[in-house]
């Protein structure tokens, strides 16, 4: 149907709309203050900024990666595996990156990468498997938890989980098995697979099963988090597979023998489809950072994992550029520790502390270098590098600057305050003026409508675009489009036969803009 025709056809309508807008005022501002509106409007209002998480497992050797390359103390305790400095990239005097992270040199050079140095927590940690789970957890060296950081703030959006589940998932884990990062009280906020397409088939088998209730018992307390990630999966599958298929190709050309390339290449897409998920967990899989022999300088095993983060994240920040996400992707990357400042008899490095992290993205406080450069002088009694910043100072920016949250969230989800180091730019909100443009524009007619309705918008700017309609409990029903959108008025028809009288939810979402628009359906 042309546009001019159903507008016309829908003359009567309109009529409609303004009458029952007079009857029904009340039991729409009833439906306003309803807890699962509410909780529909949190989870939606905040899916617009995602956070990267890289993790770098087996311990980065931060003073190969970051080098202090005016510092002769690095070149005698590292006779064979140092980097010349005029083979090294330089960043700033004294300070240089290993030569095979061009890609990050290129990120710095534009404004698109920032390193903090000597990042760890007080009293480290020098096994990988606890050091691995304080990093995953945010807890001091002498506190163990159950649950990570990342699963603790996700369950501030979703505080009815799993008995209500977002319609999307909140974190996505690309790998084989799901890290406690995602872990929360109520179980896990995420759901983990290497391939959409695989996920979906693996775990598309119907209907959900029902169980009985979980003995009150700390094996019962498992049972259910086991169970809460089976659910999951089978909740989301569909979704998931879904949002693959609505992007189908990157923009940029990513090498299939980079591991970490491979993963981010389809998180690149899943935000570019649109899919609410806040937190994506990568790492370069099939590969260590635990490099006690042979490690290499310049070149050799070191050296190549370098260039998988490196290439990796640049390719990854050029496709978000591209697909119209960049300025509502962010990411961090960590290791669960350092190296020592001396090589070993085997030509590589041992367990350490302190090391540097990167925070990248086109919304981050460009080109910063915080902390001092490593002192290898000042040691600690185990001859390790000293703590100069608590990586949870990274984990607070994150949750305030990124994310918008309050101090109550930080204590909630840190344990306690810990102050946030300046790593992102909140001084302009990659929202505020565009999707008020977008609010602005929304309009359906009629509304309430019966077997369709015309949705008109205006982007202020060309960007892929994902429209949905969603019901009351937050369930996508089903996508009305999805295609690469340029700048200026749109208009859309939503289906409406078989859906069921009530009220349902339009949802627009390009690039940083996030809007939703009430809809009632009549019959």
């Amino acid at each position: 149907m042309k546009r001019r025709d159903f507008i016309s056809r829908s003359a009567s309508g309109l009529a409609l709309a303004g009458i029952a807008s007079g009857i029904s005022g009340a039991r729409m501002r009833a439906l306003a203050s309803s807890p699962v509106l509410n909780q529909l409007q949190k989870l939606v209002a905040g899916t617009d900024r995602v956070l990267v998480v890289v993790q770098l497992a087996g311990g980065n050797d931060g003073l190969n990666t970051v080098i202090p390359v005016d510092d002769s103390v690095y070149y005698n305790s590292r006779k064979n595996i140092s980097i010349a400095k005029n083979q090294a990239l330089s960043l700033r005097d004294g300070l240089s990156l290993h030569p095979a992270m061009t890609g990050f040199h290129d990120l710095f050079q534009d404004g698109r990468l920032s390193i903090v140095q000597n990042v760890s927590y007080p009293n480290p940690d020098r096994s990988h498997f606890r050091g691995t789970d304080i990093w995953l957890s945010a807890t001091d060296a002498d506190v163990f938890k159950n649950t990570g950081w990342m699963g603790r703030y996700l369950e501030t959006l979703a505080p009815g989980f799993p008995t209500t589940m977002p319609a999307e998932p909140l974190a996505i884990q690309i790998g084989e098995s799901l890290s406690l990062g995602f872990r929360s009280d109520a179980g896990s906020l995420g759901i983990t697979f290497r391939d959409p397409v695989s996920f979906y088939n693996l775990v598309d088998q119907g209907e959900n099963t029902d169980y009985d209730a979980s003995p009150s018992t700390s094996g019962g307390a498992e049972l259910d988090f086991v169970r809460s990630v089976e659910k999951a999966s089978e909740v989301y599958s569909k979704v998931v597979k879904a949002a693959a298929d609505k992007v189908k190709t990157n923009k940029v050309s990513y090498p299939t023998s980079n591991p970490l390339a491979q993963s981010l290449q389809i998180v690149s897409r899943l935000i570019a489809a649109g899919l609410g998920t806040r937190i994506y967990l990568v790492n370069i899989n099939g590969t260590s950072f635990d490099t006690h022999y042979n490690q290499g300088g310049a070149s050799g095993a070191h050296a190549t994992l370098l260039s998988y983060l490196s290439e990796g994240i640049k390719l990854f920040l050029d496709d978000c550029e591209q697909l119209g996400t960049a300025n509502r992707v962010a990411g961090i990357t960590f290791s669960e520790f350092g190296r020592r400042v001396a090589e070993n008899g085997s030509l590589g490095t041992d367990h350490g502390t302190a090391a540097p992290m990167f925070v990248f993205g086109k919304s981050i406080i460009p080109s910063q270098i915080l902390g001092h450069n490593p002192d290898l002088v000042n040691l600690d009694e185990r001859g390790d590098l000293l703590v100069q910043y608590d990586f949870r100072q990274i984990y607070s920016a994150v949750l305030k600057q990124w994310f918008g949250s309050d101090t109550s969230t930080e204590s909630q989800v840190l344990f306690r305050d810990f102050s946030d180091l300046p790593l992102f730019d909140i001084g302009s909100d990659v929202r505020s003026e565009d999707n008020s443009l977008l609010q602005n524009s929304m309009q359906i007619n009629p509304n309430p409508a019966f077997d369709q309705a015309l949705l008109h918008f205006n982007l202020p700017i060309a960007a892929e675009c994902s429209i949905d309609l969603y019901d009351l409990r937050g369930q996508r029903l089903f996508n009305i489009a999805q295609a690469s959108f340029n700048a200026g008025d749109h208009f859309n028809t939503i289906p409406l036969r078989g859906i069921n009288p009530g009220t349902y939810f339009v949802r627009i979402r390009a690039a940083h803009m996030d809007q939703m628009k009430a809809l009632q359906v009549v019959r």
